[in-house]
Parts: C-alpha cells; structure tokens; sequence
C-alpha cells in the first residue's frame, strides 16, 4: 500500500463517520426539546455536512473519483451503508429507551460524547497519517476538523451536566441541591 492509498482510506473512514453522524444528529435534535441542547445539535449539524462534504471533496482531488476499482468502490459503499444502518436502527431505540424525555436527551448526549470521541480519533489518524505522507492540505483539513469536533465533545459534557441535573429532578421529583444547580449553569454557561 502505498501514503496516497492510506490516506485515502482514512478519508474514506472519515467520510463514513460524518454521513453517519448526520443522521444521527438528525434523529436527536427531532427528540429534543431543550432549547440550548438544540442549539447545540443543531449547530453541529451544520458543521457535520460540511464536513462530509469537504472530505469528499478532498477524496476527490486525490482521485477516489477517478475510481480505484470495483472492489475498493464496493468497499466504500459498503462502509457508508453499514453506519447509516446502524443509526437507522438505533434511533427507534433511542426514541424509546425510557419514558421520560430528560433521560432520554442525557442518554443520547452521553453517545454523542462517544461519537465525538470516534471522530477526534479518526481526525487524529488522518491528520498523522497525512503529515507523514507529506499532504498538507489534508492534514490541515483534519486538524480543522478535529478542532470543531473537540469543541462539541466539551458543549455536549457541558450539557450532560444540566441534562443529569434535570433527569434527577423528573425522574425522583425532589430539587437538586442548590450548589449542584448553581455547577450546572456556571458548565453551561461557559460553554456558550
């Protein structure tokens, strides 16, 4: 295999997670109801297309359209189809995985912790990998990338605490301590 082959993989990797993570965030922000969460969601979304769109973009400018074959191409497809499934099948679930719609929007923060996660990591394989090969474009592209990807992990932690704050309040139906409220909007509010 050669730098331009391995690059193009991890581009191919990217490309999947992004097309993927868009219909997820498709599917949250239609169960959410907290305004700022939304926001957030929704902003990111933004973000997301544009950067599936940029990575094929850059495929593209390395040759991936040009086609490196069939079974590189059935390969590729392969991947896209499987995440997108995967979230297809994973937001009944979501929609359904407790009654009480804090916990629900706490949970679903919690996996979009761990898709950022994948997608640092995955921007990180890229942006080496790319350097090593000596393409800058696309190292700068996955640093890019990774930086917004960094800056939504710390929005979603932030709301993960006001989220839990309300799923303790509905779910128990007693007030959570002042100082834990208090912790709660001072995270929130830093973010923003």
């Amino acid at each position: 295999m050669d730098s331009k082959t391995l690059t193009l993989q991890y581009l191919d990797e990217a490309h999947a997670v992004e097309t993927t993570l868009v219909t997820n965030l498709t599917a949250h922000i239609a169960m959410t109801t907290d305004d700022e969460y939304r926001s957030l969601l929704e902003r990111h979304l933004k973000e997301t297309e544009g950067h599936a769109t940029a990575v094929e973009r850059r495929r593209k400018a390395l040759g991936r359209s040009r086609g490196r074959g069939i079974v590189s191409y059935a390969t590729r497809t392969a991947r896209d189809l499987i995440g997108q499934a995967l979230v297809l099948t994973k937001g009944p679930i979501d929609g359904i995985r407790t009654p009480d719609q804090r916990e629900r929007m706490l949970k679903n923060a919690r996996d979009e912790c761990a898709t950022e996660a994948l997608e640092i990591a995955t921007y990180d394989m890229l942006e080496t990998v790319a350097n090593a090969a000596g393409d800058k474009v696309t190292a700068r592209l996955a640093a890019d990338h990774r930086r917004d990807e960094e800056r939504m992990l710390e929005g979603l932690r932030a709301q993960i605490v006001a989220l839990s704050v309300d799923t303790f309040e509905s779910r128990t139906g007693e007030t959570a301590k002042p100082q834990v409220k208090s912790a709660a909007t001072r995270k929130t509010a830093a973010v923003s």
